[in-house]
C-alpha cells in the first residue's frame, strides 16, 4: 500500500501524517469491532451491548496518547474502547460468546486496571473520577483521568458541582462530554456544559464531533496543561446525529478519509489495505481458535 512517509515536505508538525493514518486504523478497528459484539449481541441470550459507534473520533483523539498511569472513567464499558485502552479484539469477543460471563469485564479487557468503578448515577461517576485524579495529585503521580459524560444526562447544577471543586484544586482532569442525537437542538445548545466550565474556571472547548484532526489538536493542548498542573478543562463534542448522515459526511470515519485523501496523504489503495489489515488482525485470531 501506498502512503507518504513522516518528515514529509509540508505536513502539520503539530499532527503529523503517521499520527493521522495511526487514528484512522484505531477509529477503523474500533468501528469493525463493535459492528463484531453488535452483532455477537444478537445471539440468543445475549444482553444489549454498550457501543462507541460515532464517536470513534473522539474516543481515539483523547486515549490514542495516553500512557499507563492515566485512568478512564466512561459512563458504561464498551468493546471499542477497551480495544483502543490495549485490549486484544479476539479475547473479546471470544468472552462475549460465553453466555455466562460478565459482559463488562469482557468488554474492557486489558484495559480493565485503567478503567475506573462506575456507578447508577452520572453525577456520582465523575465525582468519583474527580477523587481519582485528587489521589494521582496527591500522590505526585503524571497520570490523568480522562472522564466521559453524556452531556443531556447532568444538569448544569450537577456539571457546577462537579467542575468547580475540580477547578479550585487543580486537579489533572480531562472532561470529554459526548453527544447524542438531537445535540443541534436549541434547548442542548443552551444548557452546553462548556459553559457551564467556563463560568466556574474551566477551560470549555467545543469541538465538531466527527472532526478527529481538530479534536486531537484540541486534545493534544488540554493535555499539556493538565500534565503541566494547570488544572482541569472540558472538550464538549457537538454535532453528532448519525441518522441525518448524507455522503458520510456526518460519520467520523468517513470525514477523516476524506481529509486524507483530500490532502493526498493516503490513496484508496492505502484504504483498501487498512481494511484488509484491520480485519485479519481483529479477526483472524478468533478463526483460528475456533478451528482448534
Amino acid at each position: 500500500m501506498t502512503a507518504k512517509t513522516v518528515g514529509e515536505t509540508g505536513e502539520n508538525p503539530l499532527v503529523p501524517n503517521a499520527k493521522l493514518r495511526q487514528m484512522y486504523t484505531k477509529m477503523l478497528e474500533a468501528r469493525l469491532l463493535d459492528e463484531a459484539t453488535a452483532r455477537q449481541a444478537g445471539l440468543k441470550g445475549a444482553r444489549r451491548i454498550a457501543t462507541i459507534r460515532g464517536q470513534e473520533a473522539v474516543r481515539v483523539s483523547t486515549t490514542i496518547d495516553l500512557g499507563q498511569d492515566d485512568l478512564v472513567s466512561d459512563p458504561k464499558p464498551a468493546a471499542g474502547l477497551g480495544l483502543l485502552l490495549g485490549g486484544d479484539a479476539a479475547s473479546l469477543l471470544r468472552g462475549l460468546s460465553r453466555a455466562k460471563a460478565d459482559h463488562e469485564k469482557v468488554l474492557v479487557g486489558a484495559g480493565a486496571n485503567r478503567i475506573l468503578r462506575s456507578a447508577a448515577d452520572e453525577e456520582e461517576r465523575l465525582r468519583l473520577a474527580v477523587g481519582a485524579a485528587l489521589a494521582l495529585k496527591a500522590q505526585r503521580r503524571q497520570g490523568i483521568v480522562v472522564a466521559y459524560a453524556y452531556k443531556e444526562e447532568m444538569t448544569r447544577a450537577a456539571w457546577r458541582r462537579v467542575l468547580a471543586p475540580a477547578a479550585k484544586l487543580e486537579l489533572p482532569i480531562l472532561f470529554v462530554v459526548l453527544a447524542r442525537k438531537g445535540s443541534r437542538k436549541k434547548e442542548a445548545q443552551r444548557s452546553a456544559a462548556y459553559v457551564v466550565a467556563r463560568a466556574v474556571g474551566v477551560p470549555g472547548i467545543p469541538v465538531d464531533a466527527c472532526d478527529a484532526v481538530a479534536l486531537y489538536r484540541v486534545t493534544q493542548e488540554s493535555l499539556g496543561r493538565t500534565r503541566g498542573g494547570d488544572g482541569p478543562v472540558l472538550i464538549e463534542s457537538v454535532g453528532w446525529n448519525p441518522e441525518s448522515a448524507r455522503g458520510g459526511h456526518d460519520d467520523p470515519l468517513e470525514h477523516l478519509k476524506e481529509f486524507l485523501l483530500d490532502r493526498r496523504i493516503c490513496d484508496r489503495t492505502w484504504f483498501d489495505q487498512a481494511d484488509k489489515t484491520a480485519r485479519k488482525r481483529l479477526f483472524h485470531k478468533q478463526t483460528a481458535s475456533k478451528r482448534t
